[in-house]
């Protein structure tokens, strides 16, 4: 797990519509989302001006290595660097 994913919670990632890191991390986790648009649809992040799409899309990849176990530091280094394990 990044640790992102945990001390970032109550950050507030879309601005447009209120919803903060927490709840699109969430929503990723337990709807399996793969698409900005599917988070879109569950918690209505990115609804608004699309300017945290980036953001999101981070988050469905960190969510995506958390799955596959890749969120260790290696797979840190991985994202930075560009590489896959």
């Amino acid at each position: 797990m990044t640790r992102r994913l945990e001390t970032d919670r109550e950050k507030m990632l879309c601005y447009c519509l209120g919803v903060r890191y927490g709840c699109v991390i969430d929503t990723i986790r337990a709807d399996a989302c793969a698409s900005v648009q599917q988070v879109t649809r569950k918690c209505k992040a990115g609804g608004g001006c699309r300017s945290c799409h980036p953001e999101i899309e981070e988050l469905i990849t960190e969510v995506r290595e958390e799955r596959k176990g890749g969120g260790g530091i290696l797979g840190v280094i991985a994202r930075v660097f560009g590489r896959r394990r």
